[in-house]
């Protein structure tokens, strides 16, 4: 499709249910590569954003891929891109069903440095090795 050509790989972070290990919240999620046209926001986009959901940096992504919001009550996480060298946490995503091409439009506000966040420690395993990341591109926070 003529859409596509404006799509690159980026790298999508998904959580499964969150835990609580040794009074600690831990999270396993799984790294896979998706195509998606990502581009910063205007401040005119971010103005229509609701004051929760603006950040210090704002990107919209485009793709026919399902994108995941945080539940909270499910305990899950949202879903997570890695653009230009920093992770960006889904705030927002809406399903353009009634378009031939079908996708996914989804907003993502940066994921400020803070201790023990994925970007900055990765996971300590119980027998006291590092695995931020497994050989099959999963890993836990």
């Amino acid at each position: 499709m003529i859409l596509d050509i404006f799509k690159k790989p980026y790298t999508l972070r998904r959580f499964e249910k969150t835990q609580i290990i040794r009074g600690r919240s831990r999270a396993a999620y799984t790294d896979s590569t998706v195509s998606l046209n990502v581009q910063p926001m205007t401040s005119d986009d971010v103005m229509t954003l609701p004051e929760g959901m603006r950040r210090k940096k704002n990107v919209k992504a485009i793709g026919r891929v399902a994108i995941r919001t945080a539940d909270e009550k499910a305990g899950i996480l949202a879903d997570r891109i890695y653009y230009h060298g920093e992770w960006y946490e889904c705030t927002g995503a809406d399903i353009w069903g009634n378009t031939p091409v079908g996708q996914t439009e989804a907003v993502f506000g940066l994921v400020p440095l803070e201790a023990g966040d994925i970007q900055s420690a990765p996971f300590v395993a119980e027998d006291g090795g590092k695995d931020s990341e497994s050989a099959d591109g999963g890993g836990e926070i």
